[in-house]
Parts: structure tokens; C-alpha cells; sequence
């Protein structure tokens, strides 16, 4: 008799949650439902009281695919980084939790994965991509600095915010992760991956601002974190060629 091992999951789907009300129930039926490749789900949470996990369990307590994951600190990098020390896949997406129109995409992205890219970036500024109902300074910071990049620098995105992304767990082991604060961390991979030349690729994505709930973006808070990267991505564009055979 032949005995047929089961493979590892093919990626695993970071949620990074806060206090989350009962969206998250929508975000997860949607990805539980429609998602169809082999996957775990981690819920990553910074404190055991969190009224996220009771809504969860509530709604999916007989569904192994979802997995409860602790922040060893606190903070959304941190949240991400506790799910990549967990993930044994060999790619990770980093998934919001009031996101109700992406799963679809995440299929996407996993097949880009599979054609050899390290890194698959949503977009909402390529074609067929749309950012809807965020605040007006918000909306004006992120395509401005989105279009900075994209035009003077030689990053090769035009959607450098956006935190949904698909890493390599190749990527993740080669960097050493540093960001913090903010939510930067999505940011710093891909800067990190354009520095050593791995592939990276823009798919179209839609964004909706969350209509029940509270964003946690703060403007001035976004600032500093972000200027740490897009000095980074600068230097990395004037010495591409040496930090290309660095990798």
C-alpha cells in the first residue's frame, strides 16, 4: 500500500486583528468559502480578552483552518511578524479584517506566486484597481507618495502602501524585518525585495474604507514610519546594480 503524505498548506492568510466587530464574520465566510487552495487562516491578536475571539469562535469554532495567534508585543508589524514565526508555508498573505471584496484576489496572488514571483502587490493605481471612501488627506498622502515612488525612484509598484500583500517565506527568511510602528511592514518587504532583485508583480485590487467600525490610520502617525522606507527605496535606486548582487 502506498502511503500518500500530505503536503504542507500552500500559503497561509495573516489577519491581523483589534477589537474587530462582527465584520470580521462576513471577511471570513468569504475567504472559508471561496478561496480554493490548501491554506490555514491566522487571527493575530495582541491580548486574550479581545472581543474578536469570541465572535470568531462563536461562528467558526469547528473550523480547523482557522488558527488563533498571539503577538508576542503588541501592534499591527508585530501582529504579522508572530504569524510569519508560526506560518511553515512557503508564502504568506497579509489579509485586513474588514476587507469583504478581495478573497477572490487571494487566489490571484497565490498563482502569481506559483509562476515565480516573491513578492504579489494588489493595487488600487493600476488598471481596473479602485481605493474608495477614504478621508481626503488620507487619499491624497498615499497616491502622492504612491506616485513618487513609482515615477522618480526605480521601485516597481505604484501602489506602495498598501498592506495586502503575498511574501515568500523565502523573502522573509533572506530580510531582517525592523519596522515597529505604523503599518509599514508590507512596505519594508517589498523595499527589502526590490533591493535584491527578487520578482515582484501588481495585480488590480479594489479598496472600500470600512463603513462600521474605526480606521486606526492616523496621518501623523503614518509619516515618520513611511519616510524611513521611501529613504531606503532612494538609496536602493541610486545603487541598485551593487545591492542587486548583494543577494
Amino acid at each position: 500500500t502506498k502511503i500518500i503524505m500530505k503536503e504542507e498548506n500552500e500559503f497561509d492568510i495573516l489577519i491581523p486583528v483589534f477589537n474587530e466587530d462582527e465584520t470580521i464574520i462576513e471577511t471570513l465566510k468569504n475567504i472559508t468559502s471561496l478561496v480554493k487552495y490548501d491554506y490555514n487562516i491566522f487571527i493575530c491578536y495582541d491580548y486574550d480578552e479581545d472581543p474578536t475571539l469570541k465572535i470568531i469562535n462563536e461562528n467558526f469554532n469547528k473550523n480547523s483552518k482557522i488558527i488563533f495567534v498571539k503577538n508576542f508585543s503588541k501592534g499591527f508589524n508585530n501582529a504579522i511578524i508572530s504569524g510569519f514565526k508560526k506560518s511553515s508555508a512557503k508564502a504568506v498573505i497579509i489579509f485586513m479584517a474588514d476587507d469583504h471584496n478581495n478573497h477572490d484576489t487571494i487566489n490571484l496572488c497565490y498563482e502569481k506566486f506559483k509562476e515565480g514571483y516573491h513578492v504579489v502587490c494588489p493595487s488600487r493605481f493600476v488598471k481596473d484597481g479602485q481605493m474608495i471612501g477614504n478621508p481626503f488627506l488620507k487619499g491624497i498622502l498615499v497616491r502622492c507618495v504612491s506616485f513618487f515612488l513609482f515615477n522618480f525612484t526605480s521601485f516597481p509598484i505604484k501602489d506602495s502602501t498598501n498592506s495586502f500583500r503575498l511574501f515568500s517565506k523565502e523573502l522573509i527568511d533572506k530580510v531582517k524585518i525592523e519596522s515597529d510602528k505604523g503599518f509599514t511592514l508590507s512596505l519594508e518587504l517589498t523595499a527589502k525585495a526590490h533591493r535584491f532583485g527578487y520578482k515582484i508583480i501588481e495585480i488590480p485590487t479594489t479598496w472600500i474604507e470600512r463603513k462600521k467600525g474605526k480606521s486606526r490610520f492616523r496621518l501623523f502617525s503614518f509619516i515618520l514610519p513611511y519616510a524611513k522606507w521611501l529613504f531606503f527605496i532612494i538609496k536602493t535606486s541610486i545603487f541598485y546594480k551593487f545591492y542587486r548582487n548583494e543577494k
